[in-house]
């Protein structure tokens, strides 16, 4: 009995391994962006995510990759990090301050903390987006208050998390815009979920949750396991981030992927010239 049995077994982890990490059908047809610039086209003055990130974007014709946090009284602003200290000095959360409280808290350049409102007048269209939703507290009501803003908005965009809920969150509510999920190496994750959910998370193993049209991976991760499979077996839309280089951008267009990117930094670096249309 043991030679049915075993296989049987192995063919039913297959499966489940399937449902559980396959992305959306329709992410191998979607004609995403080939070039986002990560946080906005920054550096030489311009802060990441800041409102001259992205016009010098536009005026390159780059999308944008930007991230979304709400603000002590539900006000959807446009920054990475879940503190102030590195951008900006100060100790504290940004959930733990209200928008009026984070316009004093300027950023390197002088300038204040955009909210997403802001930020997408001053993109008006002009170049597509793609929009991080942060995981932290509230995270439901900011991915409604994104979809709000973004519904409302005229040019093109599309979203993306780690967190598989906030995914999941669009894919229920608004299942016709593309939707990325995020993943990268299994340390990144701890801290927030114990050491078997980060191995499941960098495995991509709660894609059912989600059914990600794109999968936005971790440059480190190139030529790993999971990526392997998604590529092989699943044929999956793929973003790379974040690419720092020439040759990493090179690479990254001769796979077909789209490619987050950071212009002017290291050894090798991406000059604007390298990313004009």
């Amino acid at each position: 009995m043991l030679w049915i049995i075993f296989p049987a077994l192995l063919l039913a982890l297959f499966l489940l391994y399937v449902f559980c990490t396959a992305p959306a059908r329709r992410g191998r047809g979607l004609m995403l962006p080939r070039l986002y610039a990560h946080r906005g086209l920054h550096g030489n003055g311009a802060p990441e995510n800041s409102l001259a990130a992205f016009a010098r974007a536009c005026e390159a014709g780059v999308g944008i990759e930007l991230d979304v946090r709400l603000s002590a009284d539900g006000e959807v602003v446009v920054f990475h990090d879940a503190a102030l200290k590195r951008l900006c000095g100060r100790e504290e959360r940004v959930d733990a301050l209200t928008l009026a409280q984070l316009r004093a808290c300027p950023l390197p350049d002088g300038s204040r903390i955009p909210t997403l409102e802001e930020a997408l007048q001053t993109v008006a269209g002009r170049v597509p987006l793609l929009v991080e939703v942060k995981n932290g507290r509230g995270l439901t009501r900011l991915c409604a208050r994104t979809l709000e803003y973004l519904r409302a908005y005229g040019g093109d965009w599309a979203v993306e998390s780690f967190d598989p809920r906030a995914v999941r969150y669009f894919r229920r509510r608004a299942p016709e815009v593309p939707r990325g999920q995020l993943v990268s190496l299994p340390d990144e994750y701890l801290g927030a979920v114990l050491r078997t959910g980060a191995q499941a998370l960098s495995h991509l193993l709660a894609n059912f949750l989600s059914r990600p049209d794109l999968i936005a991976y971790d440059r480190r991760m190139e030529g790993g396991r999971t990526l392997r499979i998604q590529r092989g077996l699943y044929r999956a839309r793929l973003a790379v981030w974040t690419v720092r280089s020439r040759a990493e951008l090179k690479s990254a267009l001769a796979r077909g992927e789209s490619a987050i990117f950071e212009a002017w930094q290291g050894d090798d670096p991406i000059q604007i010239e390298d990313v004009r249309p």
